[in-house]
């Protein structure tokens, strides 16, 4: 695999993205990189309204850093003695290294702190936790607890682009760590995507959009979450792009995943 190398590019909202020349796309929506964040997985994922004592949260696809810092910003506010555990997921964390911090108020200590994820693999404070797993995020899953965490941030770069992290059988074993009470929150809502969460065992909602980005996707183990319509469902799985990604042995590459996929949607129909 090549060196993936970055350029900085500044979203409405004033926070920075980077944009990866390997994936050919920026991490974050143009619309506001940080808003996307709060957007797309914190608030939606209904995490932080739960009671529990300590509430656990997977990110997958760590980035910049933006999901963890928009999830500790908010628990912050309103902790009630709560303790936040977060465990995040990165193969690059390079890309961190490159962005000074785009925050002028309260968020710029929480970045300067996980800025220190460069050198040790966790930080702890009095009420929350970071720990960072660097690599593949199909080997590290697979060393994750049952039925864990509260919510699961799904938030890679594009299906296209990186089909490893979309796949049935990835998607298998987030559902094992998944709580029975949880919600995995994504950006994606295309119909290979619900398709291998369907196969995966979840049951699948409308998540919000932002800006020029269409809805997202929620999915849960029980009816926590509003339920996509029947209607919705028959549509998706009669559509010509609803056949998933597959990687059995969570190992195929890039080309192996979308070779196999070309070859299942010809199959089914030719």
């Amino acid at each position: 695999m090549r060196e993936e190398k970055f350029y900085e590019i500044r979203t409405a909202d004033g926070s920075v993205t980077l944009y990866s020349e390997l994936y050919n796309e920026a991490m974050h929506t143009r619309d506001g990189a940080y808003t996307e964040a709060i957007i797309k997985h914190v608030l939606p994922s209904k995490v932080l309204e739960r009671n529990d004592r300590i509430l656990r949260v997977l990110d997958v696809g760590f980035g910049i850093g933006y999901n963890v810092i928009a999830l500790l910003s908010n628990f912050l506010m309103n902790h009630n003695g709560r303790f936040l555990e977060v465990i995040s997921i990165e193969k690059n964390p390079e890309a961190l290294r490159m962005v000074d911090c785009p925050f002028d108020d309260e968020k710029k200590y929480l970045y300067g702190l996980i800025k220190h994820l460069l050198q040790t693999p966790n930080i702890i404070e009095e009420n929350f936790s970071v720990t960072l797993f660097v690599g593949d995020a199909r080997a590290i899953v697979q060393t994750l607890p049952d039925f864990h965490f509260h919510a699961i941030f799904h938030d890679p770069y594009s299906p296209a682009k990186n089909p490893e992290l979309w796949t049935v059988d990835f998607f298998r074993q987030l559902h094992r760590t998944l709580s029975d009470d949880g919600i995995l929150t994504t950006y994606s809502s295309a119909p290979q995507v619900r398709m291998a969460l369907l196969e995966a065992n979840f049951l699948l909602g409308k998540a919000p959009g932002m800006g020029k980005k269409r809805e997202g996707t929620l999915a849960a183990k029980k009816e926590i979450i509003q339920p996509l319509p029947d209607e919705a469902l028959s549509n998706l799985r009669a559509h010509k792009r609803a056949v998933p990604y597959r990687d059995e042995t969570l190992s195929a590459s890039r080309e192996e995943i979308l070779h196999r996929f070309s070859l299942e949607r010809t199959k089914r129909f030719e």
